[in-house]
């Protein structure tokens, strides 16, 4: 009787003990983990969330960034973390999917290290060509490939990067090959394409509408389901009649895995109210990317399908990278 007694009061302090936590949830500063160096397109946005949130949540929100490994040690560093709110990542494809499922292994996974908390934003992605490269539509390049096997040069930001895994997708569905110039990141990526070093490139929008603009580059395609409102008449991935050859590069926030649930809740609204602040907004519009708050339901939803896709890529492209 009395060891009943123990188990009910255990129970029901642990169930009045979770919204006691939220509500004094926090009791000092929130860290946001950025596994980029300062002044990228991840550690940009986390600071547009970071000006955003201001001292909602009654603490201040400080950015950290702990760059290297393709991201994974400061996922490695956010998923040790005491799992109490206070230390979270913002992750994106490469450090959160990508990059683990490519190693033989890997520091965490993604959906055992940590808990989702919403995501933060999305970007628009393309497929770039020199303009001096003799196609100006997806049809003409991947002729062009067909006729030249091997002969295009395709820049290459990372070998974990969402960008890398789209060159492999296009290269399943269509047969093209092409040989791979590798880069540390998306800026001497772009500038080698912008210089002509390169044929193409699969990049992010943001690093390359100034020079889509300009004259520059070459955009022949979103690669995604809808035109970007910076550069409308450049159609989709879809419109050129390659449907599913698009991916999503996304921001999100994750908690360490074993973070109450009252407090992931809590973080996650704030997150998504703080995101449909008008200057938020403007913001990620002008770096080429979307404010997308979600909750952590959807965006874990979100999350398993994306693992799915591009695990069969991974393995139908053979995609692998040493530790």
């Amino acid at each position: 009787m009395q060891t009943r007694r123990w188990l009910l009061g255990s129970i029901l302090f642990a169930a009045l003990a979770a919204p006691a936590a939220a509500q004094q949830f926090p009791t000092r500063p929130i860290t946001l983990v950025v596994p980029y160096a300062a002044g990228g397109n991840v550690d940009i946005s986390t600071r547009v969330l970071q000006s955003a949130l201001g001292n909602s949540l009654g603490q201040p929100v400080v950015v950290e960034n702990r760059p290297g490994a393709g991201g994974t040690i400061a996922g490695d560093y956010v998923a040790r973390s005491t799992p109490d709110g206070h230390t979270l990542f913002v992750g994106s494809n490469g450090p959160i999917m990508l990059g683990p499922m490519t190693m033989p292994k890997p520091p965490y996974r993604w959906d055992q290290a940590f808990t989702p908390v919403s995501t933060l934003a999305v970007a628009t992605n393309m497929l770039l060509v020199r303009p001096t490269l003799p196609v100006k539509t997806v049809a003409e390049f991947v002729a062009y490939g067909k006729s030249n096997p091997g002969k295009l040069t395709v820049a290459v930001s990372s070998g974990v990067s969402i960008n890398h895994f789209m060159g492999e997708l296009l290269k399943l569905r269509t047969g093209v090959t092409w040989t791979e110039v590798n880069y540390r990141g998306n800026a001497p990526a772009v500038a080698d394409l912008v210089a002509g070093h390169v044929d193409a490139g699969l990049q992010q929008l943001v690093d390359s509408l100034e020079h889509i603009k300009a004259g520059r580059l070459r955009g022949l395609a979103v690669l995604g389901p809808t035109r970007a409102a910076a550069i409308p008449d450049i159609p989709t991935i879809v419109e050129a009649g390659l449907p599913d050859v698009y991916g999503i590069t996304f921001n999100g926030v994750f908690a360490p895995k074993g973070t109450p649930p009252a407090v992931i809740d809590k973080l996650s609204a704030a997150i998504r109210a703080a995101l449909q602040k008008p200057a938020a907004v403007e913001k990620l519009t002008a770096l080429g990317s979307e404010a997308r708050g979600s909750t952590p339901a959807e965006f874990t939803a979100f999350l398993i399908e994306e693992t799915a896709k591009w695990t069969d890529v991974m393995q139908k492209a053979n995609i692998r990278v040493k530790e």
